[in-house]
């Protein structure tokens, strides 16, 4: 039996696949910023963006599990367990077969997430029913 390590991942690309973003995300967090008129310097505002996305990322996940019927969201829920094992096709059947209506999902965290930073004098990633991660 071979008792090679197995060689270590390659950083740089394994960070560079993570931050691909959906350019509909980032535009739409680019225009709640324009609308409510922030006025901030570059650096701030990438970070805030960035913030912004990933809150908006977690606040549709959740609703995206919480639109499953039942027995797919338990389905869901314990394929999760075993991160290892999960992958894109596994995670694209159980919400293609579950969520006829993923568009509405979408815009309806849409008009949530657009509803509590418009509402808010300063954006706090607290304000928000999801933890950043």
């Amino acid at each position: 039996m071979n008792q090679e390590r197995p060689p270590a991942p390659d950083l740089a690309k394994a960070k560079s696949a993570a931050t691909v973003r959906n350019p509909y995300i980032v535009n739409f967090c680019k225009v709640l910023v324009e609308k409510k008129g922030e006025k901030l310097e570059p650096e701030i505002q990438k970070k805030m963006l960035d913030d912004m996305y990933r809150l908006f990322e977690n606040m549709l996940g959740k609703n995206m599990i919480k639109a499953l019927p039942e027995d797919l969201r338990k389905h869901y829920l314990s394929l999760a367990e075993d991160l290892e094992s999960l992958n894109y096709d596994k995670i694209g059947e159980v919400f293609e077969k579950g969520i006829p209506n993923h568009q509405e999902v979408m815009k309806d965290t849409m008009k949530q997430f657009a509803e509590i930073y418009m509402r808010n004098r300063k954006f706090d990633p607290l304000d928000y029913p999801v933890p950043i991660e």
